[in-house]
């Protein structure tokens, strides 16, 4: 399994190939391709994807309905009625999946967190061998990440699959993405009385398992899959030079008027770069772009990396076309105190140059099951 080139346009072939590379359980490979391997534009992609979505549901295909809704959402703004909507079909079809298709044994949790609460998800195997917290990124939620963590299920770990501030239902509750990571895990832990476990962080997520290993000791093994250690860098990156330069200038010079004018020229003439900074005031809960990114600003490792005292794990793509390639070896670089650190960087040879490995995902479920065998072991003995 590879990565695939379906669609001209990069941010619909990623998304496309999310869905592929679970294979057959999430979609029909032929209809999806069918359906939108010509769109073109953000309206004609998300009546496809519902096209699809509709009809699977109909079929009682249940996975491939909610994955299928997942993309139409995707890339609906935040003020549409409809991305609600659609949000909800997602949801509902998951639950009816998990269920009916792979009669998965779990538990629904919310964890009181500032009032409000912290969606999760536990998958309890007998005889469990450890526990592996694990969340998703920048605007995740956890239903999609179920078929990959279920193969640690297999591997008998005791799974704490949750969403933070900015995820899922959180956002919903006006529970904003935050830099402090680390407050909604501590929550998570609490509420479960755990005392030692492994975490699994999943694209931002990395950022997120090392900074919450950094402040919650309880957390003995983290994993970054895969690595992200500064969000402004990220989030900057997705503008063309010089524009892409202008806008850390103005930012590192705070030239808010400078900045916000130059990003609002640029969304004009960019539907995907629209669609990004709105996605992003929407999960900071900001007005402007300036403070969009003065909130990233925060997401950043450099001043934790000397608090990394446990068994890390990092992981890259070389390809990566979200999280510059500078950032796996400036961490691999940074990390000095860990009781053992293990660098993967996956090569397009084997099929595992995107994002998250996004193509032949398999390889890097196999790299993470292979190390938490190992810790778990060690740490047994």
């Amino acid at each position: 399994m590879s990565y695939e080139i379906i669609n001209s346009i990069p941010q619909f072939n990623f998304q496309i190939n999310r869905i592929l590379t679970y294979g057959e359980l999430a979609c029909n490979k032929k209809e999806v391709i069918g359906e939108v391997a010509q769109v073109k534009t953000f309206e004609e992609w998300s009546i496809a994807w519902q096209k699809v979505a509709v009809k699977s549901e109909h079929e009682k295909r249940y996975f491939h309905a909610a994955y299928y809704y997942r993309m139409a959402e995707f890339f609906l703004k935040s003020d549409m009625p409809e991305k609600a909507i659609v949000y909800e079909k997602c949801i509902e079809n998951f639950y009816k999946a998990f269920d009916s298709e792979l009669n998965l044994q779990y538990e629904k949790c919310h964890v009181p967190f500032e009032g409000k609460a912290l969606h999760c998800l536990k998958f309890s195997p007998s005889n469990a061998i450890g526990t592996v917290l694990v969340c998703g990124g920048y605007d995740s939620f956890i239903e999609e990440f179920v078929l990959q963590v279920y193969e640690f299920v297999k591997h008998d770990y005791e799974i704490i699959l949750f969403e933070g501030p900015g995820q899922g239902k959180s956002i919903q509750e006006g529970l904003y993405f935050s830099y402090d990571f680390e407050k909604a895990t501590s929550a998570v832990l609490d509420y479960f009385g755990t005392q030692r476990c492994a975490m699994v962080g999943i694209s931002w997520g990395g950022y997120f398992a090392l900074r919450s290993v950094a402040y919650d000791k309880r957390i003995t093994a983290a994993v970054a899959y895969d690595v992200m250690d500064n969000g402004l860098e990220v989030m900057t990156n997705i503008f063309p030079e010089p524009i892409r330069s202008m806008i850390r200038f103005s930012y590192k010079y705070h030239w808010q008027g400078v900045l916000n004018k130059l990003v609002n020229i640029t969304r004009k003439k960019s539907i995907l770069a629209d669609w990004a900074i709105s996605q992003g005031l929407h999960i900071t809960g900001t007005k402007t772009p300036y403070e969009f990114f003065q909130s990233l600003s925060f997401h950043n490792l450099a001043s934790v990396t000397e608090l990394l005292t446990q068994d890390i794990l990092l992981l890259a793509g070389e390809e990566d076309h979200y999280i510059p390639q500078n950032q796996f070896y400036r961490l691999k670089s940074s990390i000095y105190h860990a009781k053992s650190l293990t660098c993967r960087l996956f090569t397009k040879a084997e099929g595992g140059e995107q994002h998250c490995q996004i193509g032949n995902h398999q390889l890097a479920i196999n790299e993470i099951s292979d190390w938490l065998d190992c810790y778990f072991v060690q740490y047994q003995s």
